[in-house]
Formats: C-alpha cells, sequence, structure tokens
C-alpha cells in the first residue's frame, strides 16, 4: 500500500517535470524562429552565394558553382590588399584616438565638480546625431570655398591665405618618410578628415563607457597607492587599467566591428574615392552586379572581425576571481 501510494504521488511529479523541460522551449520557439529567419538563413544564403556566381537573368536568378573562385579573385586581387589596408589604418588610428580622447574626458567626469552630471549629458549630443546627418555636418566644415567652417574659421585667424581641399585624395607630408608610410595605407588628407567626423561622434560614448568602469574601482585602493607613494601612472598601470579590461573588451570588439565594415560616412563624403572593404563590397554587389564576390567578401570581413576579437579576449577576458 506503502509502495502503491509512492508511486501515485512520483508520477504527476515526473509528469510536472517533464513539462517544465518543455515549457521553456515552447516560450522560446518564437524568438528561434524569427532567429532562423532573419540572421541564420542569411547566412546561409549568402556562403552559397559566394560558393557560385550570381546571375541574375529573364525570369530568375542563375547560380553557376565556382567553389573557392570568389574568394581567390580577391587574394589575387591588389585592390583587396590596398582596402585592407585602409580599413586597417582606418580602424587602428580611430580606436586609439578615441581611447586616448575616451580615457581622457572619463578622467576628468570621474571627478567631482558642480553640473557633473549636466556636462555626462551633454556629451552625449554628439553619439545621438544620426550618421547621415553627422557625415553631411562635416562635409559642409570641410567644404572648399568660403562657405566651408574650416576654411572661414582658419582665414579669420590668418592661419591660411587660400582656401584648402580639406577632402582631397592626396599623401599628406609629401616627400617625407611618414608620406611613404600614409602612402603604403592609402592614408590620404581625406581618410585624416574623415577619421575626426567619426571619432567626434563615438568618442563620448567611449567615454561614458570607460566612467562607468572606472566608477566601480573602490577609492580604497587609490587611498593605499597615495600611502604608498604611487604617482598618477602607477596609479593607472597597477589600479585602473587592470579593472577596466572587461570594459575595454566591450569597447574594441563593438569598435572595431563597426570600423572594419564602416561605410555610410565614407560614402556619403567621399562616394566611392576612399576605397575601404565595405565600399569593395558594394561595388561588386550594386555596381558591377558580382553577388557571389560580394558576399564572398562579406565573409572575408566576417572572419578578420571574429579573429581579432579572438585576440582581444585572448588578452583581455578576465574571469571570476582573477583580480
Amino acid at each position: 500500500m506503502k509502495g502503491l501510494l509512492s508511486r501515485k504521488i512520483n508520477k504527476p511529479v515526473m509528469l510536472a517535470e517533464k513539462k517544465d523541460g518543455i515549457y521553456p522551449y515552447i516560450l522560446l520557439a518564437p524568438s528561434i524562429l524569427i532567429l532562423l529567419a532573419v540572421i541564420v538563413f542569411p547566412i546561409f544564403m549568402s556562403l552559397y552565394m559566394s560558393l557560385n556566381e550570381v546571375r541574375v537573368i529573364a525570369g530568375g536568378i542563375k547560380y553557376t558553382f565556382k567553389g573557392l573562385e570568389n574568394y581567390l579573385y580577391f587574394f589575387k586581387n591588389p585592390l583587396f590588399w590596398e582596402s585592407l589596408r585602409v580599413t586597417t589604418y582606418f580602424t587602428v588610428v580611430s580606436l586609439v584616438i578615441e581611447l586616448i580622447l575616451g580615457f581622457f574626458m572619463a578622467s576628468i567626469l570621474n571627478r567631482e565638480f558642480w553640473g557633473r552630471n549636466i556636462v555626462r549629458s551633454l556629451i552625449l549630443i554628439p553619439w545621438a546625431v544620426p550618421t547621415v546627418v553627422n557625415a553631411r555636418i562635416w562635409q559642409w566644415i570641410y567644404n572648399a570655398n568660403d562657405f566651408g567652417a574650416l576654411n572661414r574659421i582658419l582665414k579669420g585667424l590668418n592661419i591660411i591665405k587660400e582656401n584648402v581641399v580639406w577632402l582631397r585624395e592626396v599623401t599628406p607630408f609629401a616627400g617625407s618618410l611618414m608620406a611613404k608610410f600614409f602612402e603604403w595605407c592609402g592614408a590620404s588628407r581625406a581618410l585624416h578628415m574623415i577619421i575626426i567626423g567619426d571619432t567626434w561622434k563615438v568618442t563620448p560614448l567611449v567615454a561614458l563607457l570607460l566612467l562607468a568602469g572606472m566608477q566601480t574601482i573602490p577609492d580604497s585602493f587609490y587611498e593605499a597607492a597615495d600611502v604608498d607613494g604611487a604617482n598618477w601612472w602607477q596609479k593607472f598601470k597597477y589600479i585602473t587599467l587592470p579593472r577596466l579590461k572587461p570594459v575595454l573588451l566591450v569597447i574594441l570588439v563593438l569598435r572595431t566591428m563597426e570600423l572594419f565594415r564602416v561605410f555610410d560616412i565614407l560614402y556619403i563624403i567621399m562616394s566611392y574615392q576612399v576605397k575601404v572593404l565595405s565600399i569593395l563590397t558594394y561595388e561588386n554587389g550594386f555596381v558591377f552586379l558580382k553577388f557571389g564576390r560580394a558576399a564572398a567578401l562579406s565573409f572575408i570581413i566576417g572572419t578578420i572581425i571574429m579573429a581579432l576579437a579572438f585576440v582581444y579576449m585572448k588578452f583581455l577576458y578576465v574571469e571570476e576571481g582573477d583580480e
């Protein structure tokens, strides 16, 4: 009798456990279906296209299997390597400037002063500006005529006598050793001007992320360092920087992804003149209608970004209890 009663009690419990096991999957099913529809399926479709020559013909699309030919086309193409150098230069220089300015701004905002909360809100304004609007603003600032704000300001200060064509594909410091490096990287004057515009927009966000990380560091750490006679660099190196590694990892991964596939600000300001990888992808796909090549180049860009993200995580990832 006792055994029969225990079986009757255990049976509903087992049924409830089974229901609990299925119930979360039922709730997740709509999200998983949407994820498959908008992310997974397009990825596999792009992979399929990258292995084929895709041609639009009357009545549909024709796929001709080419294997790795689309990938090999870019690896053998000098324009791809030139675009990769330009993209890498744009990414590295932008990241360095954003991190340096971001650390500087975050250090100031981490101190107590009157109106600090107002300043924190105001510095986010550039980041809130849409990228298209930001590009048009800087296009107006760099205008080569008297209409351009930068030329008017510099002429008003007697720094320049004639208007400068800021958005021009010329190598800075012509004739110097630095010019050869810029020429190899494809780093023209126009590219540097665009870096300034993009940095102006994104640096406030980087600063606030770093500020959020700085505010998690206890003041007692810095007080103990003061007692030991540590200078500002030692405090930064041994206290601030190690505890900002998780924040730095987020910033580096997100910004590398954005910078390596940057398109909008470059296209709006310079059209096809600055050859970065995203512009090269757009040209192959929507100008030359080489959809297979465009898909292959997209996968190459994605692979590079994932490799960089892995390197960042290898050097910056901090497990709980490591600090």
